[in-house]
């Protein structure tokens, strides 16, 4: 019968309940759209610290990262490698020699990062070869080929075939050069990791920098949630390296990822703040505009729990057809977007290392803890109108105009 009752009692006014219905599910859809598109902008950044800078997890030399001397190489890397693809769950491993060099252009110089790989097993763990620009990938050019970033090729003027110097110190400390030609240029959008890197083949960076060790064995995992457990192993059995998983390799990644997965709850929480005192004002005028028929009511003998459930009721069932309206609207344009994704049409956020197209993403367990939220927040809204209509007095009530 209170069901019944309070369900009456919302169409009374039918502009004021749907204009309360309307704001909750938009401001639902506000909240959850907007933490959706937070989560893929860094599931973005994730999968491309992963699949592009850091790979699930990296080996050194104990000291490389803090020195980054070319002397500081892997002692049996070759093995070491080895024995990391025949792990369950591995997809791929790259070893890669690593040297800061000066690049001489016919136009300009300056310093870049050299990164030697073998081109095949490189484009397995960071799909370097999947962004190229112009050019081919390690293809047509059999001596001494370069493969570098378009910012990179702009700021020294560089095009296919071009020629290059690097000049690099090598393990005893003495200066070696080589030349070079540009055998293709990729562009990935992610403005810190194009700046000054270039790419050739770990033959031709050995024979300037001396070495046939490589400083650095990148792994690529068939599921990044294993990378920590995965790098542990390793690290024990290598105790003598520096044996690290991508949340430790990209600093404050871990801190990030942690925010994240709270972030929907903080914006989806001030917005639904902000709605409670919208719909505690609609439900305080609603029980103000019937002063007499509750007071009627409990004249004639309906008691305050009734009352009080009946007020409580109109409000709850206002948020249950907003509610889910907000999640189904959510869901939806989420899913869309998740698929077309969203152009932000604009280079700033390359530049800061993250993707210019956004995928919008929101798992299950949000959505759970959401209605959750909205449910709770209701309740906690009809709370005090209901109050104030508790305290009506019958015979005065009655009396009101």
């Amino acid at each position: 019968m209170i069901l019944k009752v309070a369900w009456r009692n919302i169409w009374r006014n039918r502009i004021r309940s749907m204009v309360i219905i309307i704001a909750i599910a938009l401001g639902l859809w506000a909240g959850v759209f907007a933490s959706a598109f937070v989560v893929g902008m860094m599931q973005e950044k994730v999968e491309s610290i992963i699949r592009l800078e850091m790979s699930d997890f990296q080996i050194h030399h104990a000291e490389y990262r803090d020195e980054m001397d070319v002397k500081m190489v892997i002692e049996n890397s070759q093995q070491i490698a080895e024995d990391i693809r025949e792990k369950d769950g591995v997809i791929g491993v790259s070893q890669r020699v690593l040297a800061n060099a000066m690049i001489n252009s016919a136009s300009k110089n300056g310093g870049v990062q050299v990164v030697g790989i073998d081109p095949a097993k490189e484009a397995v763990v960071s799909e370097i070869d999947q962004y190229l620009d112009t050019g081919a990938y390690f293809e047509g050019i059999k001596r001494n080929p370069i493969y570098l970033s378009k910012r990179v090729a702009e700021e020294y003027n560089l095009r296919i075939r071009s020629k290059v110097v690097l000049t690099v110190q090598d393990v005893n400390r003495e200066i070696s050069a080589a030349s070079f030609r540009v055998v293709g240029i990729f562009n990935t959008n992610n403005g810190p990791f194009d700046e000054g890197r270039v790419y050739v083949r770990h033959e031709d960076l050995e024979g300037l920098v001396g070495t046939h060790e490589a400083h650095q064995i990148a792994t690529l995992l068939n599921n990044h949630d294993s990378a920590e457990s995965i790098a542990s192993q390793f690290a024990a059995k290598h105790p003598d390296l520096e044996v690290l998983p991508w949340l430790d390799l990209a600093t404050g990644m871990r801190l990030i990822i942690e925010m994240t997965d709270t972030y929907t709850y903080y914006i989806v929480g001030i917005i639904m703040l902000a709605l409670l005192f919208s719909i505690v004002n609609t439900m305080l005028m609603a029980v103000l505009e019937r002063v007499r028929e509750l007071g009627m009511l409990m004249a004639v003998g309906m008691n305050k729990v009734r009352v009080f459930a009946m007020i409580m009721f109109e409000t709850v069932m206002l948020a249950l057809i907003g509610g889910p309206a907000g999640l189904i609207l959510s869901y939806l344009s989420i899913r869309y977007f998740n698929h077309a994704g969203i152009n932000l049409g604009t280079d700033v956020y390359a530049d800061l290392g993250f993707s210019s197209i956004i995928y919008p993403d929101l798992d299950a367990g949000s959505y759970l803890g959401v209605s959750i939220m909205v449910v709770s927040m209701t309740i906690i809204a009809a709370i005090y109108p209901a109050m104030k209509a508790l305290k009506l007095k019958p015979a005065e009530a009655v009396r009101k105009i």
